[in-house]
This record gives structure tokens, C-alpha cells and sequence, in this order.
């Protein structure tokens, strides 16, 4: 240990003296290990970190779904009475909680300016489950889940806070929800956070059960559990699908063929995320490998400059093992350095990539992006990262030295010389430089095509000039019935189509590219009850007239929506080209009549297909279209809408105007998610735009590095090839013929990295295929065009140094001989 000491304080002299290298060599370096350092604090806090909950690894999330389908995106939600089944049968499940899947927006009127929220209906189990208890207060009770007891709320520490001053006596008091009164019961404590997609939640209430949510056919909640000590994942797996099972044969009409999955609530909603983050991750650590090819270039050529002083050492006595000690320990503590400066730049870099990081990773489950941040994990890995750097860059000089003769320094003292063998491992160096970038490139190339494509899709609306708003509307049933507000349409029309410049507004339950969605089972008159496992579906939404026309969706068949198609008018719906083609082909659907439900109900009445409109990218430009199924707001409301307006101008500009008229039509309802249809096409593809932001920053920056470690290797090259140089212009060589050998040698290296890289390209590529669009991982085009671009800046960076090195003098170059 004192000598390794004695090791490092040599070498912190050392460097001092020499403080243009250093600076270069911690620069790279503080380059590569803060981008992997920022990636890596991304990839632990979504995919790594143990969630924050008392014993996270016996906490369980479960699905429904059909024994026969193995695809895992078929899991289907939990309906409340299938819980009650699954509750009361499990043994390895110590508690077991549903909540609404999608949250919901809850307006707060008392205490302030009005302000909406997001919510989430839970049953009393729901805490249980975490390990979690309100630090002030109490915890819902099973009676509470009832209709009429359900008036009682538990706030997030945030919200009481801020909204409420963290008084104390607020608990057991009431607040106004949604118009009516709320008992707070309890305070959640601050450090307390639960997402579920859609957001961070700021306020739970009981589930207050309606009487479309004790349908068993009605999925409308997401399940989660906590299993007893000692039970494993395999024999709560088995069990709940026995128990699926066994509520799907008794009720098949509901459940066909049906079963319940489970997976680890660590592992929810992250498996999307997993291969795109995994492949950031490794195309970063391309960009440190090129970085430490660079120093590694810098070292050998410093090395060679040291020559006389390494001869010494052995001349005195230094063993071969004992000269690589030092140098590793030079440059462990360069990395050192380089690592401490990586740091900084990874918190100034992570500070500004989580507002920009897609809403895939910002509201992944259970993970909110401000937990994501420079930790001990992530200094652990740091640390390690800066290590291995070390030694990576330092073995290439420490290797050449061991295998050079360190006696030719003190024989020819007069010539430095590196040896043929020194200049063969700078070039390899320079070849496998190429190599990773252009894997880096190539990368960055597939993304960037596969993004131009996804944005040439037609979404089947137009986006130009409309305004998106969203409210919420309060219903007695939630998802079934008549509306609570049944004059909302047509109010909605007469303030907001009063406000100069509009040219038209309607709403719409689920905005299409909007992320939400519904789905509901359809009986189709005259045709047999299919079996219940090939019931035909459709995607659900309700919207109010004009819908069609504010969206610019085109109406194929028959009419919108109109103000006569209210409650005790016949029942009317819209469906879209998909569903038209697939449960009518070859005939007009105009006319025909359809019941919500898998079964024709007696009871039930028949929806009159009125009109067709064309195919919308609802949940997505690179996803097919489904059936869509839409019913008049004023027939069959639903609790949340967005209004969406389209004007004659710049739609931002009429925020303030449409605000205003909102507030005429609902006074007491805030405003919420204020948004451009344009924004929220182009937010529809954030994953892939940051991905393809991300991929080219780092591709950005290996090519950097890599030309500045060609231009390096090649000023370096000419330097000691002076005396040959001067002589060949002594003997009348012209400076074009010296730039075409120096470019000739250069060119070699690098071919042999291009070759090399297309090939680790082609093999790779595999791993891109589920990140693009319409493109093929080994695309020839793109290839081509990574390889034609990196093959010019190489050159150019060859080139520079070369055309300085005809400027050599003669004389000069041989005065030494």
C-alpha cells in the first residue's frame, strides 16, 4: 500500500506538469463517463431501484386474462366482482386491493381558486397492500366502499401542503369534491408517492361502488397484492390461476376460457422500456470506449515520449511488472479525475434530460422521473466505470512498454523512436474507433428514418388550429347511464362558437392519440350470440355533435351527431371504417342496429348505426386502427371530456377566450390539460423522438471523438515520420504525393474500422427492431450513408495534419543527420 501510495502522489506530480494533456484526457473522459452516468441514473431508477414500499419483492400485480393466449399484451383489468372471488380464495395473497385503472380528474372548489386534481377511486385494502398508513389520520374502512358512505378522502402529503397550509385540524373536516362534501380522513406521508401511468396521484377515495361496477363483465380496475412471508411468485402464480379458472367456468359468459396472471409490481410496465433504455445504455457505452481509445492513443504517444525515462528504470532495476504498476497507476489516477468531472456533468446533464425524457419512462408505474437522480448506486457505478477506463486506456501503453527494448533509448539517444509495434497498436486503436462509431452512427440513422416515416403516417384528422381543453364532468354513474349535465353540448356550443375566431367546438371522451381508451362487447342485430370467446368488440368513446368537423375527421356514410339525439330519442352511434369493414364488409352499415354487450338483452335497447367516419390513429401513428364505437354525450355520458376547438388562427392565442366562455357553461368546474392537437400528435411519438435525439447526441459526439483521435494519431505519425518527409521533399517530391501517402496509410486503418463496424452493425441490429418504424435494422441506404459520412470525416481528419506536414522544410527535417 505505501508503494501504491508513493505511486499516486509520482503521479499526481507528474501531471501537474503537464496540464495541456491532462485537460484534454479528463475532458474526453469526463465526456464518455457523464453520459453513461446520466443514462445509467435513467435506467436505475426506472428498471433497478426497489420500489419504495416496505418489503417491494412480495408485492404483486394481477391480470385477467384467457389460459390459451400466452401474449401478455391481452391482459385484461380486474372487474370488482372477480376481485371479491380472488379475495376470498386466495391463501398466499395477505391482501389484495383494486383502484380505478385510469385515475380520474377530482375538482376542489373550497379553499381557494377551483382546481382540479387527480384521484383515484380505491378499496379500503389499498394501503394494506403497500405497507403504507396515513401519517395523520386514519385509513379508509370496508363500510366506506359503499355508495353513500363513501364521502371521505385521504390527501397526498403534497396537496395538503399546498393547498391546505398542512393544517392539522383538517383532518376530520370537510372539503368540497366534485360540489359535494368530503370527510378527510387521513394525510399520506410526505415521502409517500404512488403512480400508475397517467400521473402522480394527489387524493384516494373509496370505491363507492355503482351499479355498472358490480357487473362482472365490467373491467374498469387494476389489481394489486401483497403475498404472505414465505410465499414465492411460482405458488401464488399457480394458485391464482387455479382460482381464475375456476371463476371462468362459473361464468363462462363473462370470463371464457379465462384465468388470472400475476407478475412482480417491480417488473409492471417497465418490459416496453427495458430493450430501449438496455440498448441507450450499451450505444453510451460505445461513446466511453471511443473516448478511452482516444486517451489510450494519447498515453501510447506520451509513452513513446517517455522512453528514456522507462529505460532508466529498468537500467536501475525496475522489474517489467513494476513499470506497468506505475503507468496504470498514472492513469488510474487520470480516469479518477476524469470519473469526479463525469459526475458533474451527469447532474447538470440529468437535471436537464428528465423534462425531456418521454412519458413511457416520466409515469412509468410506480417510478416517478423525480426520483431519477445521481445516488449511491449510481456513484457505485461510476466509480466502476471510471476504473475499468482506467485500466483500459492505461494496458495499451503499459502492454507496448513491456514489449518494447528498453535498452534502444539509451543505445540511439539522439532519436526518440516508437517502434513499429507502437504505431501497428495506435492504428488498431483508430480501426476499432471507427468501428464503434460507426455502430453509434448507424444507430442514430435507423432512428432517424424510422422517425420521418412514422411522421409521414396521416393520422386521419387535422390537427391545424385546435385547441384541446380538458374538464371534468361528474357522473352519478361514472361510465353508464345519462348525463349529470345534460345541457353541457349544447351550452358548450353556444358561449364557446360565440367567441370570435372559433369555428367550431365539441368534446370527446378519449382524444384520439390522447393515450386513454374503453372498450365495451357488441350484439349485432339478426346474427346468432356468437361464442363468448369471439364476441365482437370495439374501442369506446362518447363525443357531442360536431365532433367530426372540429377534429376534421372525414365522414364517410350518413351524418354526425346532432342536438335531437338526447335522452328518449332513439339510440344512435357512430362507427369508423374498421368496424364497418369488419362486422359488415361488402354492405352499408347505415341503419343497422347494434346492443352494448356481448348478448342481445330484452331489456336492453337497440343503437341505430347512424354514420360511418373514417379510420383515426387513436392510439398511435405506428399502431393499427381498431373498431371504434361512438355514442352522443347526450345519450351516454362520460365523467371526463375534452373540449376541443378549432379556431381560424393560432389556437395558443385563444386559450384566454375559450377559458372564459368554459366558465359560463360550468362555473365551478376548472380547466385542465391545456394543450394544440399538433403538440399532442407530435407528443404521441416522444419515445421514439427522444430516442432518436438521444441516439444522435451520442452519435454527434463519437464522431467528434473519433475524428479527434484520427487528426491525433495522424499528427502524431507525421511528427515522427518528419526526417522521412523532409526527404522525400528534399528529393523532389511534391506535396500532393506526401498528402497521398500520409491519407494512404490513414485510409487503410480506417476501412479496416469500417468493414469491422458494419458487420458489429449487421449483427446488432437484431436488438433495433422493436425501437423502429417501417425500417429495416440493416437497411442498406442507411448503412451507406453512416458509412459515406463517417468515411469523410475520417479523411478530413487525416487530411488537415497532412497538409501541414508539406510544409516542412528540408533543410530543417535533416539538419539532426
Amino acid at each position: 500500500m505505501r508503494t501504491f501510495l508513493s505511486d499516486i502522489r509520482y503521479a499526481i506530480r507528474m501531471w501537474s506538469r503537464s496540464p495541456g494533456f491532462v485537460a484534454i484526457a479528463v475532458s474526453t473522459l469526463a465526456l464518455g463517463i457523464g453520459a453513461n452516468t446520466t443514462m445509467f441514473s435513467i435506467v436505475n431508477a426506472t428498471l433497478l431501484r426497489p420500489l419504495a414500499y416496505p418489503d417491494p419483492d412480495r408485492l404483486v400485480v394481477l391480470w385477467e386474462g384467457r389460459a390459451s393466449d400466452p401474449d401478455p399484451n391481452t391482459y385484461n383489468i380486474f372487474s370488482l366482482p372477480d376481485y371479491r372471488d380472488l379475495k376470498a380464495r386466495s391463501r398466499t395473497l395477505s391482501e389484495v386491493a383494486i383502484f380505478d385503472s385510469g385515475g380520474s380528474g377530482y375538482n376542489l372548489t373550497s379553499s381557494g381558486e377551483p382546481e382540479q386534481v387527480s384521484g383515484v377511486r380505491v378499496t379500503a385494502s389499498f394501503f394494506k397492500v403497500l405497507g403504507v398508513s396515513p401519517f395523520l389520520g386514519r385509513n379508509f374502512t370496508e363500510d366506506e366502499e359503499q355508495p353513500g358512505r363513501d364521502r371521505v378522502v385521504i390527501l397526498s402529503y403534497g396537496l395538503w401542503t399546498r393547498r391546505y397550509g398542512a393544517d392539522r385540524t383538517l383532518v376530520g373536516r370537510p372539503i368540497t369534491i366534485n360540489g359535494t362534501a368530503y370527510t378527510v380522513a387521513g394525510v399520506m406521508p410526505a415521502g409517500f408517492q404512488f403512480q400508475f401511468w397517467s400521473g402522480e396521484r394527489q387524493l384516494w377515495v373509496p370505491g363507492g361502488w355503482t351499479v355498472g361496477d358490480q357487473e362482472r363483465g365490467s373491467h374498469s380496475f387494476l389489481c394489486i397484492g401483497r403475498m404472505k412471508p414465505g410465499a414465492t411468485l411460482e405458488q401464488t402464480r399457480a394458485e391464482v390461476d387455479t382460482i381464475g379458472r375456476a371463476i371462468s367456468k362459473e361464468n363462462p359468459a363473462q370470463l371464457p376460457d379465462g384465468t388470472v396472471r400475476l407478475e412482480a409490481l417491480q417488473e409492471t410496465g417497465v418490459a416496453d422500456l427495458k430493450s430501449g433504455l438496455t440498448l441507450m445504455l450499451a450505444v453510451v457505452g460505445f461513446v466511453l470506449l471511443i473516448a478511452c481509445v482516444n486517451v489510450a492513443n494519447l498515453m501510447l504517444a506520451r509513452a513513446a515520449g517517455r522512453s528514456r525515462e522507462l529505460a532508466i528504470r529498468a537500467a536501475i532495476g525496475a522489474s517489467a511488472r513494476r513499470i506497468i504498476r506505475q503507468l496504470l497507476t498514472e492513469s488510474l489516477v487520470l480516469s479518477a479525475v476524469g470519473g469526479a468531472a463525469g459526475i458533474l456533468l451527469a447532474v447538470w446533464g440529468t437535471s436537464l434530460i428528465v423534462p425531456l425524457l418521454p412519458a413511457e419512462v416520466r409515469f412509468a408505474p410506480m417510478r416517478p422521473a423525480d426520483q431519477i437522480g445521481v445516488d449511491w448506486m449510481v456513484l457505485a457505478f461510476t466509480a466502476a466505470i471510471s476504473i475499468a477506463s482506467g485500466l483500459f486506456f492505461g494496458l495499451a501503453p503499459a502492454v507496448a512498454s513491456l514489449r518494447s527494448d528498453l535498452d534502444h533509448p539509451l543505445k540511439d539517444s539522439a532519436r526518440g523512436s516508437t517502434g513499429s509495434g507502437r504505431a501497428t497498436v495506435r492504428h488498431a486503436l483508430v480501426a476499432a474507433e471507427v468501428a464503434l462509431t460507426l455502430v453509434v452512427l448507424a444507430g442514430a440513422g435507423l432512428m432517424v428514418a424510422s422517425l420521418g416515416r412514422l411522421l409521414r403516417v396521416d393520422p386521419g384528422l387535422d390537427p391545424k388550429n385546435v385547441l384541446v381543453m380538458e374538464l371534468s364532468l361528474p357522473q352519478e354513474n361514472l361510465y353508464y347511464g345519462p348525463p349529470l349535465h345534460r345541457q353541457f353540448c349544447a351550452q358548450l356550443d353556444q358561449h364557446v362558437s360565440a367567441v370570435p375566431g372559433v369555428v367550431s367546438v365539441s368534446a370527446i371522451a378519449h382524444l384520439p392519440l390522447g393515450g386513454g381508451s374503453a372498450g365495451r362487447g357488441v350484439a349485432i342485430e339478426g346474427r346468432p350470440d356468437p361464442d363468448p370467446a369471439n364476441a365482437p368488440g370495439a374501442s369506446y368513446t362518447v363525443a357531442c355533435p360536431n365532433v367530426l368537423r372540429t377534429l376534421g375527421i372525414r365522414l364517410v356514410g350518413g351524418r354526425e351527431f346532432t342536438d335531437r339525439d338526447a335522452v328518449g330519442a332513439p339510440g344512435v352511434v357512430l362507427i369508423n371504417e374498421t368496424m364497418a369493414k369488419k362486422y359488415w364488409p361488402n354492405e352499408d352499415p347505415v341503419g343497422k342496429r347494434l346492443q352494448i354487450g356481448t348478448r342481445v338483452d330484452p331489456a336492453e335497447d337497440w343503437l341505430t348505426i347512424v354514420g360511418v367516419f373514417a379510420d383515426v390513429r387513436h392510439r398511435g401513428l405506428d399502431r393499427t386502427t381498431p373498431p371504434v364505437l361512438m355514442r352522443p354525450y347526450n345519450q351516454a355520458a362520460w365523467p371526463w371530456m375534452s373540449v376541443v376547438t378549432r379556431t381560424a388562427s393560432a389556437p395558443a392565442s385563444f386559450e384566454g377566450p375559450v377559458k372564459r366562455a368554459l366558465r359560463i357553461v360550468e362555473p365551478q368546474l376548472p380547466v385542465s390539460f391545456v394543450n394544440t392537437m399538433e403538440t399532442i400528435i407530435g407528443d404521441s411519438v416522444s419515445s421514439r423522438r427522444f430516442a432518436m435525439r438521444l441516439l444522435t447526441g451520442f452519435a454527434l459526439l463519437a464522431l467528434v471523438l473519433a475524428a479527434v483521435g484520427i487528426a491525433g494519431v495522424v499528427s502524431y505519425s507525421v511528427t515522427q515520420r518528419t526526417q522521412e518527409i523532409g526527404i522525400r521533399l528534399a528529393l523532389g517530391a511534391q506535396p500532393r504525393d506526401v498528402v497521398r501517402l500520409i491519407l494512404r496509410s490513414s485510409l487503410r486503418w480506417t476501412l479496416v474500422g469500417l468493414v469491422v463496424g458494419l458487420v458489429s452493425a449487421l449483427a446488432l441490429g437484431r436488438y433495433m427492431e422493436t425501437l423502429v418504424f417501417e425500417v429495416k435494422p440493416t437497411d442498406p441506404f442507411v448503412l451507406a450513408a453512416v458509412s459515406v459520412v463517417l468515411l469523410s470525416v475520417a479523411l478530413l481528419a487525416a487530411y488537415l495534419p497532412a497538409r501541414e506536414a508539406t510544409g516542412v522544410d528540408p533543410v530543417t527535417a535533416l539538419r539532426s543527420e
